[in-house]
C-alpha cells in the first residue's frame, strides 16, 4: 500500500475480509460462477430489460411488459447514480492492487473504478422489480441479483465494501423509479379523466379509462378460452 495517507480502519477491514477470499479467484468454481455473473453487466442488463418489453409485448401481456419498462427504468437510474460516485471516486480493484483506499478522483481506467459496484447496482435493481411485479418469484429474483453481487468479492473484482455500495444503490434507486412511474401514472389518470368530467353526466365520454383486451382466441362468456378472467387495460397496467 502507498500513498499520502493509511487506510482508515473500515477500509483495513474491508480489505481483510476481502482478502480472505479473494485468494481463490483463479479455482475454477469461483471462475465459472463469475462468468455466468457477467449477465449483471449492464449490456447484458439492458438486453434482459429490452427482452422482457418485447415479450411481453409479443405475449399481449401487459403486466409482464409494464415490468419490462419497470426494471428498465430501475436499471437506468442505478447505472446513473454508480456512474455518477465513480466519476469523482478512484478506487484500485483487489486483483489489481494491495490498495484498499477510496480516493477523489476521475480516473476512467477499469482498474481504478472498483467503487461502487456496478454489478450489485444494476443487478439488484432489476431483481428488485421482478420481485416487486411477480411476488411468487421474489425469492429467486433476489437470490440471483445477490449471487451475482456476493461473487464479485471471491472473484477479485470488487471489496465487500463495493458490493455493500452497490446494494445499497440497488434498492433505492428501484424503488424511487417506482415511485416515479406511480406518481406519473396517477398524473396522467387525473389528466385523462378531467375531459370526460366536463362532458357532463349525460354526455358521451370522451375518453374510456378502461376496455377488455381483446384477444384472437375465441371468447367465452367475456373471457378468453383458457383464462381465468378476462384482462383489462387502464392506466394501472404499468403497477
Amino acid at each position: 500500500m502507498n500513498g499520502a495517507r493509511k487506510p482508515t480502519a473500515v477500509e483495513q477491514a474491508d480489505h481483510k475480509i476481502t482478502s480472505e477470499v479473494n485468494d481463490k479467484r483463479d479455482s475454477w468454481p469461483v471462475r465459472l460462477v463469475g462468468a455466468a455473473s457477467e449477465i449483471g453487466d449492464q449490456p447484458q442488463m439492458r438486453m434482459i430489460c429490452a427482452a422482457t418489453v418485447a415479450d411481453g409485448i409479443a405475449r399481449r401481456d401487459l403486466h409482464l411488459t409494464s415490468t419490462g419498462f419497470r426494471m428498465l427504468a430501475a436499471h437506468t437510474l442505478a447505472t446513473w447514480a454508480k456512474s455518477g460516485i465513480k466519476a469523482v471516486i478512484n478506487r484500485r480493484r483487489p486483483k489489481d492492487g494491495d490498495d484498499p483506499r477510496i480516493r477523489e478522483g476521475d480516473s476512467d481506467r477499469h482498474e481504478e473504478n472498483s467503487f461502487p459496484s456496478g454489478h450489485s447496482a444494476g443487478a439488484v435493481a432489476v431483481g428488485e422489480a421482478i420481485a416487486r411485479a411477480y411476488p411468487g418469484h421474489a425469492v429467486a429474483a433476489r437470490g440471483a441479483a445477490l449471487s451475482i453481487s456476493v461473487v464479485q468479492v471471491p472473484r477479485g473484482t470488487h471489496y465487500a465494501g463495493d458490493v455493500l455500495a452497490g446494494i445499497a444503490i440497488g434498492l433505492i434507486a428501484e424503488r424511487m423509479s417506482d415511485a416515479a412511474i406511480d406518481l406519473a401514472v396517477r398524473w396522467a389518470s387525473r389528466a385523462l379523466a378531467a375531459p370526460q368530467r366536463a362532458t357532463g353526466d349525460g354526455a358521451t365520454p370522451v375518453i374510456r379509462l378502461t376496455m377488455e383486451l381483446s384477444s384472437p382466441r375465441l371468447q367465452q362468456d367475456g373471457k378468453d378460452v383458457g383464462s381465468s378472467q378476462p384482462r383489462l387495460i387502464d392506466l394501472s397496467l404499468l403497477h
